[in-house]
Parts: structure tokens; sequence; C-alpha cells
């Protein structure tokens, strides 16, 4: 059976999937003022907010699928992790390509719309906290509003990637990465996916040069 490693061995660290661009126009209309944004990982001042597209609930609180559930886990004495977050809000309503990323990947984890303002970052980091030989998730990234180059910075393992608006990216991000935005309203989406068999398979079957 293949690994999530296996992926990365095979087709990159980065690498585009096949499924069809995402009406940017649409989702930047229900973003950009949406009332549901709050405070991303609150313990941190920063720039950043989140905007739940999954969640315990269905709620837009980010309590704690916002949050780092390591962290939220050892001050709360919970044991939450990415398979309690399923739950989705009414914002798959307004963009439907959400709904469609969401059933085509079903053993997902937390999703959530991501925006940094002018000095939001995240400083090199690591996902999957502690390295594992094989990942235990993944990540897929779409860009929606100002992540150009003049907008928002991606460092990855010391190189800028080049993302394009609307499309989704496997994103190898247990390989140290950063952020950093220049301006206002540097939106993408993020979505946490188990690496079962199944996700395996479809990230295998998608990517868009294979």
């Amino acid at each position: 059976m293949a690994t999530i490693t296996d992926v990365i061995v095979n087709f990159g660290e980065v690498f585009e999937l096949d499924i069809p661009k995402w009406d940017i126009r649409r989702c930047t209309d229900n973003l950009i003022n949406n009332p549901n944004w709050v405070q991303y990982n609150p313990r941190k001042s920063n720039n950043r907010k989140g905007l739940s597209v999954t969640s315990l609930d269905g709620g837009y609180s980010g309590i704690p699928d916002l949050d780092s559930i390591r962290e939220y886990n050892k001050i709360h004495n919970t044991t939450y992790n990415e398979t309690h977050f399923r739950v989705r809000t009414n914002i798959t309503e307004l963009i439907p390509e959400l709904n469609e990323v969401l059933d085509l990947f079903p053993d997902h984890g937390r999703c959530h719309f991501l925006k940094l303002d002018a000095g939001g970052f995240f400083p090199p980091h690591r996902d999957n906290g502690t390295l594992n030989p094989i990942p235990n998730t993944f990540r897929l990234i779409v860009p929606i509003h100002n992540f150009g180059k003049y907008h928002l910075t991606w460092i990855q393992d010391g190189s800028l990637l080049p993302l394009e608006h609307g499309l989704i990216y496997f994103i190898n991000t247990t390989k140290t990465h950063s952020l950093f935005s220049y301006v206002d309203n540097s939106i993408c989406f993020v979505m946490n996916v188990i690496a079962s068999a199944r996700s395996i398979t479809t990230l295998i079957n998608h990517c868009m040069i294979r």
C-alpha cells in the first residue's frame, strides 16, 4: 500500500491536482467581509484570522479547530484529533467547490480559510508536530486572494512557491515552511486530510501530471 511518503518521493513535494479551478470571484465575494472570521491560534498575537469550513458542531467559534489542537488538549485535558472536526459550516452553501473537495476526500480533518493581513506571518515551522517516519495527515491548499509574490510569500524549504489562485495544491508541510503577507486579505483554503489508503489513492489519481 502506498504511503504519503511514497507520494512525496514519486510525485514531488508540491504538485497541482487536476480538479477544476475554483470561481475566485465568488469565493472572494463571500469571504472578504464575512462576519465569521476569528483570531487564528489565539494565544499567539499575530495578524492572522481563520474561518471554519468544518468544526466540532458546524459553528464558527473556532474553538478548538482554529487553535493548536496539541496545546488546547494539554490545557483542557481533552483528546481531540483531526477526525473530530468534520461537521460542515454553512459557508459550504455559498462556495460549492468546498463540498466537492470535501466529498472527494471524506477522510478529512479540520478545514478552514486562513487570512493574513499586512504583517501577518507564520515563522519557519513544520506541521504534524514532531515528525513521524510516515506523516498521518497531509495538506491541500487553495490560494484564493492576494497570494501573488507581491502580496504574500510562501517559502518552502528555502524556495519561494509560485502558487496560482483557484488551483488545488498538495504541499508537503512537514518540510520547513514560512509565510509573510505584505497586504491585507491574503486568503487561502487549508484542508487537513487523513493519510488513509483511500485518501492517498485519490490524491494519486488526481495528480495533474502522472
